[in-house]
Order: C-alpha cells, then structure tokens, then sequence
C-alpha cells in the first residue's frame, strides 16, 4: 500500500480510548484503514478464486461497496470503467474473493446512471457512473455514504489502483493519494462532475471512493489532470483531478427505486483497528504484498474491538490436518524450505521438518501425507518430483497454491511418450493439493500423469511451463479440479493415447491452448473457464471428449477446433462468447490439397471452409499448426462467393506446389492478363500477374479500381496487424510473410503425427 501525502499537514490524528463513533478527523493511515474494508478492484480478467492474475496489456479499474440486500452486494463505480459489453467484469473484493458480473447487453447486474451522448458518443449524458451487482455469501462492510457539505480548501483522500506505465507490468499497487477540493462546480453536461481536487490521480484508479477526513465516502472519481477532462476551466483542469459527487448519486431516481440499504452509521473504530490490525488481500495484484501463509481474515459480520493477540511462535504455519486425514494417513510429514532439516530424526512434527520434498519423498508409502510450508521448493530439491502411489502432497489449497511454489525440472523416460523434462510426476492413487508449479526449462512440462486411474490434481496454479502444465497419456484417468492454468507457452493441459478422466471448474488463461486432445483420448471436460488464449480447445486425431457447462469467451482463435479425423465433440450447454475466428470450427485438412499434381511437395495446403455463416479459404501447413482463414468470400454474393473460393483455393494449392515456394515468400498481387485486372500469388522479390499465377479476375467496380478490390478479402486475423495492402505501380501488392508466420506449429501440438 502506498502512501501519497501532499497536503494534510495539519490534521488532528485523535487516540480512541472508548468505542464511541468517530467525531474527529482520522490519520491518514486510518483513513486508509476505513478504505481498503470497502474497495475493489475491476478488471475483464481475474482469476475465479484467491490470488487474482492480471492479463498482460489489460487495463483496470476500482469500485466501492456501497449497499447490500441478502447475497447482492451494490459496488459504486465510473461508467466507462464498465463500458464494454460482452463477457464478463470480475470484481476482487477486499479478501481477496473474486466474483463475476455478466456484462452482456441488458445485464441485469450493470445498473448504468448515464448514457451515451454526441454524435460519436464521446459525452455522457446524465451521471458517469453505475452500480454492479455481485453475488457472495459473505459478509463485506459497506461505505458510509455523507452528502455532507462541500467547501473549497477541504481536505479528501482517492483511493484506488493506478495502471502500471508499462501494461505488460501484471502488478497492480493500491495507493491512497492526499489532496484538497479545489473547486466544487454545478455538475456538469457530460457525466455529472461536481468536484475538483488537487490528489494526483492515475488511470485506474477511476471509479475510486473519494473520501473526506472521516473516512466517508462522499464521491467517486473519474478523471485525472489535463486540461481535457472538461469539468471546468483549462487552467482549473490542468492541475486537478476531477470526480462526482456523493449527493447526486443519491438523488437520482434509478439509485431511489431500488431502494438500498445504504451505510448511514458513524464509521465504528472497531472498524479502524481491524483495518490498522489486516491488510487488504487485493492490495498489490499479482504480486506479494501480503504474507500469504497467515490465514486470509474473514471480514467480520460486524466489526467489534478485538483483544490483540501474542504474536506466534516461529514456526512455519503448515495446513492443519483434520481428524479424517489423521485417521487415514499411515504417515504424516512436515517439509518447510526455509527452515527445515534433511536428517532422519526431521520431519514427524511442524516443529523441526524436513528442508526438501525429495528428502520426504525417500520414504514416503502409500497412504503418507506430506504438507509444504510457504516458500521456494527449487535448488535443494532433485527433479523430477516422484510421487508414489498412494502420496499426498498439500500446500495451500485454500488459495490454489499460493506462496507453495516448486520451481524445476528434470529428464525421465516415460511409458508415453519416452524421455521428457518433466517437474513432478503423479504416481497411481495420489494426490496433488494447493501448489504453484513451474518447470522453467524450453520444453518444460509442470505435472506428468500416465497409467494412473485415480490420481487427484486439485486447487493448484500451472504457470510459465514452456510446454504444458499437465499432461495426461496412457490410459490415465486423472480427476483434475479448480486448478489455475496462466501463461503455458503450449497447453494448459495435454491429453493423448487413450487418457481420459475429468477437468472440471478450471480456470485456463494466457495459455498457447487451452486444453489440447488427441490420440483417443475421451476425456469429460465439465464446468470449466476457457478464455483468453490463442485457442480454447483444439482436438485432433481419433479423440471423442465430451464438453458440458464450459464457458469458452476471448480466445484469440477459435473456442473449439477439430482437426484430423476427431469427430465434432459432444458439447452440451457450453457457452461461447467473443472467440476470435470461430466458437467451433472443424476442419477437414485430410481432405485439402487433393488437387495438389502428383509428385509435388508443399509446405502449406489450403481448403474451402464455410463456417458459422462464414465462407473461407484457410490455410494450413501441417503436423501443429493451427488453419487460419486466408481469403474471406463472405462480400461476395452466396452462389458465386462458393464457386469463386473452390477454384481460388484450388489454384493456390496448384500455384504454391509447382512452385515450391514456401508462403512466406511469396505475395498477392494485382495486375492486368489479358488487359483484365486480376489477383495472382507471386513472388515476393519481384513477380508479376501472368497467367500461371492467376488467381481471379476482378469484376465490377474493382477493375476500375483494382487496389480496393483486396481489401474485402482480408480475414480477421490480418485486421489486427492494420492494412498490409502497399500501393505500388502496378496495383496492390501485399505480402504474405507475417501471415505465414503465424501458421507456424504450435508448440503444444508437439505429439501430433
């Protein structure tokens, strides 16, 4: 948590001797001590539970909790924070829970005060603000809500979380930043500003509570300095940031139909101390604010004094085992990195541990259970881990692993899939409970599951595994459940030979793909998280999983992409949202480039694909890549669009053969045949429209202006480069280098034939 003073230099900080309501100013600490209780943090990408994970290049925003009706919680934020429809808002609330807030049209949990206005939208008419609506069975305080007077001079805090200058920075840092009302004005036409104040505010932070000396909330903010925040003079909004005021929220008549129970009540120094005593569990995404192997506090349902407790002894806080593990378990080990001791008299009690899980692993039978004290398990530990059948490794379950980290890798021969880097294998019967794994090495998988029936992977974070975070072979039958999986380069989790089993409630983002299956894999994938990946699912060969309940949104690509042989799999009540190319897609590449002349050899193949509405060539180059469409026929009229992409696609399968040049070297092209503009594929260095590289002649309108007649065929995946379409002499000329490098195998598509 940082600290920004700039100008309360004169306030009374009071000492509380009786749990009276708070009638004097607050220390700024305290202040901060009221703020954290009742903020959030918005983001379109946080994980479903504990720690929350930031997508790199994702903008955030904040929030205040201001009112509560049975399990609805009320968050007060700027509108344009929650602008964007379609998906989803998470919301990290002060413990460190996330929840999500549908964010489709009409939601009923976005409750706008203000809409759109101009003729590009670019104002806001009404109150740039709106209320979330978020579900939780626990119990959070609320704001105290204080229309109170406003004058110049006053002093007032903004609390909230500033983006990072550089957006691949993940971290985000909490800041209460000190200031003064500089101006209070009538609120204005775009967006209801009300209140200028001198706080140093950043983006992010829009949305953040406002708060006056108190600790009350008696506005929200909205935009930073700059003399185009257009709340008041330039000179005004050169220097100052800019936010609305409490009152006008309450006043409006959306916010009175609802009729919420908001937080009238003097601020409770119970609540202060428990402010001053906790820290708030979202303070710093991503990062390592707060020493997470202390129990995460509960925010209590009613915030009383509490007796200070003695500190505790210096021992590692390890799970504590219930009464049925006890029962059950032959063994019980204690392993703390830190702290530990790898000497046979080591281990039995939390008191003196072993130093490294491979020191427990020695003699660990069936039926041991082996729990891990926070820190790094690395350089003291012999890689690859190797549970035996029967082990049970716990970390931090409750929070998916967090601050329980086993960092490494090692070579072993495996039954699947011969000599691997792998950094832990899980034996047949055994369990795998509440870690962080990485396995740092270029072909790096995290867990290694093959020929088990009923190993459990649960509650755990996958992260920056080169490869995968786990794979599944042989004819392993793994139960895998709310587990992490961010940033593999290849899979979250690989599935091939016959393994199956069931993935469900995992949580996948950032991953190369999601889940890849093959072989004759028939997994059951159930209830899981699918979004933000190059690719949602891909299955290829013989595999036949089965999808139910899976929500698969924001992937680059596709949801779902069949290749190969595997049929279409069964998927039921999944929901697709906002997938790149397409929410499901099979492509029969074993059917392309039959027009390919007999001994002739080409890296890329290419086929006719229509698809959700949609017609295509795709392009394809063999064993990993993933087929990206290549020319879009869909502004071309139905009858004519398919003839015109069947002999296209089967001259670029003739062209690029005879040639034998590979697509990065080559380019489309317009040019005149036969004093008719046309398309060719040509040499990139210097080729030119001729008859062995025609591709179509353009019609209409496009022969009079050939350049535009390009344009309608770039598919989505070019848009996001911009136009690659360069003027020269002869027409348009567009190379296809970038476009071929995108078709190269994906790394998590490694055991593909």
């Amino acid at each position: 948590m940082n600290f920004n003073h700039q100008l309360l230099t004169g306030i009374v900080t009071i000492a509380v001797a009786t749990w009276n309501p708070i009638a004097l100013a607050l220390s700024p600490a305290e202040v901060d001590a009221v703020a954290w209780q009742v903020s959030v943090l918005i983001s379109p990408n946080l994980t479903q539970q504990g720690d929350a994970f930031l997508i790199e290049g994702e903008k955030t925003g904040s929030g205040v909790i201001v009112a509560r009706e049975g399990n609805s919680y009320y968050v007060l934020t700027a509108l344009h924070v929650v602008w964007k429809r379609g998906g989803f808002h998470a919301i990290a609330m002060p413990d460190g829970q996330v929840y999500y807030v549908d964010a489709s049209e009409n939601s009923p949990d976005i409750i706008p005060l203000g809409h759109p206005s101009g003729e590009l939208g670019q104002t806001i008419a009404g109150l740039d603000l709106a209320l979330l609506r978020v579900q939780s069975d626990r119990t959070y305080p609320l704001a105290r809500t204080a229309p109170n007077p406003l004058q110049e001079g006053t002093p007032v805090f903004v609390n909230g979380w500033p983006n990072p200058d550089d957006l691949r920075q993940k971290i985000r840092d909490r800041q209460l930043v000190e200031g003064a009302i500089a101006e209070v004005t009538p609120a204005s036409d775009d967006g209801g500003y009300r209140l200028l104040y001198s706080n140093p505010t950043r983006s992010g932070m829009s949305g953040g509570g406002i708060f006056n000396t108190n600790g009350e909330l008696i506005g929200i903010h909205g935009r930073g300095r700059g003399v185009e925040n257009n709340c008041s003079t330039p000179e005004v909004n050169a220097h100052n940031s800019c936010g609305m005021y409490i009152g006008e929220f309450l006043a409006d008549s959306r916010v009175q139909s609802l009729q919420l129970s908001l937080n009238r009540n003097p601020i409770d120094p119970g609540m202060i101390q428990y402010g001053l005593t906790y820290t708030s569990q979202i303070d710093r995404i991503n990062g390592s604010p707060v020493a997470r192997s202390t129990p995460t506090p509960v925010i209590p349902p009613t915030l009383t004094p509490e007796t200070p407790q003695p500190s505790p002894p210096p021992v590692a806080e390890f799970p504590t085992p219930s009464p049925e593990a006890i029962a059950s378990a032959q063994t019980i080990y204690y392993v703390d990195p830190n702290q530990g001791t790898n000497a046979a008299t080591a281990g039995i009690t939390p008191e003196n541990p072993f130093r490294s899980i491979s020191y427990a692993l020695q003699g660990a039978r069936p039926g041991t259970v082996i729990y891990l004290a926070p820190g790094l398990y690395s350089a003291r530990e012999t890689f690859p881990l190797k549970l035996n059948p029967g082990v049970i490794l716990i970390g931090n379950e409750s929070q998916q692993g967090e601050g329980v980290i086993i960092r490494g890798g090692g070579i072993a021969s495996t039954r699947t899939a011969g000599r691997q880097n792998y950094t832990l294998f899980a034996g047949n019967n055994s369990q795998i409970l509440g870690v962080t794994l990485t396995n740092p090495h270029s072909n790096g998988t995290g867990i290694w599951i093959e020929d088990t029936t009923t190993a459990v992977i649960r509650n755990n974070t996958l992260m920056d595994n080169p490869r995968e975070g786990i794979l599944i072979g042989g004819t392993a039958t793994p139960i895998l459940e709310k587990n992490r999986f961010v940033n593999n380069g290849g899979n979250g989790i690989s599935i091939i030979q016959q393994g199956a089993g069931e993935i469900r409630n995992n949580d996948f983002t950032n991953n190369g793909i999601g889940v890849a299956i093959a072989g004759m894999a028939t997994p059951s994938i159930v209830d899981n998280h699918i979004r933000s990946n190059r690719n949602g699912i891909v299955v290829t060969a013989s595999a036949t999983p089965t999808l139910q309940g899976n929500i698969l949104e924001n992937n680059q690509n596709y949801g779902i992409l069949t290749l190969g042989l595997a049929q279409s799999p069964l998927a039921e009540n999944n929901l697709f949202r906002n997938n790149g190319i397409s929410s499901q897609l099979t492509a029969r590449i074993q059917d392309w480039g039959l027009d390919i002349p007999p001994r002739t050899v080409t890296s890329t193949v290419f086929g006719c694909v229509e698809y959700e509405g949609g017609l295509a060539t795709f392009a394809y180059t063999g064993n990993g890549s993933i087929p990206l469409p290549f020319l879009n026929w869909n502004h071309t009229a139905a009858e004519s669009g398919l003839n015109r992409c069947r002999l296209v696609t089967s001259s670029l399968n003739k062209i690029v053969a005879l040639t034998g040049q590979d697509l990065s070297t080559m380019a489309l092209s317009t040019g005149r045949i036969h004093n008719n503009n046309a398309v060719c594929l040509v040499d990139q260095s210097g080729g030119i429209c001729q008859d062995s590289n025609l591709l179509f002649y353009l019609g209409g309108e496009e022969q009079r202006n050939p350049g535009e007649g390009l344009a309608p065929l770039l598919p989505f995946p070019w848009e996001t480069t911009g136009n690659p379409a360069q003027q020269v002499e002869t027409g348009a000329f567009i190379p296809l280098k970038d476009f071929a490098q995108r078709l190269k195998p994906e790394s998590g598509l490694w055991f593909t034939d």
